[in-house]
């Protein structure tokens, strides 16, 4: 183990260590970790040295202010390989995701005690982002109910958009959707 917490995030390699330490409360694992890919043995090691660099300033920018503000957190969901979308979405073997996780530069959050839209609003007024979406929130399932979308494009890589979305049940419809803003339902 080794602590590469003072290592700039783009002198990052692809020889880091599973427990080396890359901010003060997150390991390297945590970017790379699924059940999901454990339970079906798909290797979700990064596919490029972009891709975890990325993931790397994501949770020193993101996750690491998140667990400075509310505590001990683990995330859900950063980096994924194409193969574990394609387990995740059910898709076939010829598929390419577009979603932000295959770059490394998006994580999935939930914070027990702490509602989830709560916690939406507190990264949008207080860390830089491209895009925050609040997914499947549903306060008649609890205010813990869904995670919290967070990505955030890394210098070099394009611009933030800092665009809110709500990924939410439109009961008319009988499905989810995608709305502008934070919101626990269509209006």
């Amino acid at each position: 183990m080794t602590d590469l917490t003072d290592q700039k995030w783009e002198d990052f390699s692809l020889e880091t260590e599973p427990r080396d330490r890359i901010a003060k409360n997150f390991r390297f694992y945590e970017l790379i970790k699924s059940e999901t890919a454990e339970r079906h043995n798909i290797d979700n090691s990064f596919e490029n040295i972009e891709h975890l660099k990325a993931a790397v300033y994501l949770c020193r920018k993101v996750l690491q202010p998140v667990r400075d503000e509310f505590g001990r957190l683990s995330p859900n969901s950063v980096y994924r390989s194409q193969n574990l979308e394609r387990a995740l979405k059910k898709k076939r073997k010829d598929w390419i995701s577009k979603s932000q996780h295959t770059l490394g530069c998006a994580c999935d959050i939930e914070i027990p005690g702490t509602p989830t839209i709560e916690l939406a609003e507190w990264i949008s007024e207080n860390i830089e982002y491209d895009q925050i979406i609040c997914e499947c929130y549903n306060p008649e399932k609890g205010p813990n109910s869904g995670w919290v979308h967070v990505s955030l494009v890394p210098p070099g890589m394009g611009q933030n958009r800092r665009r809110l979305l709500s990924y939410i049940m439109d009961k008319d419809k009988g499905k989810y959707v995608y709305i502008n803003g934070l919101r626990a339902s269509i209006v």
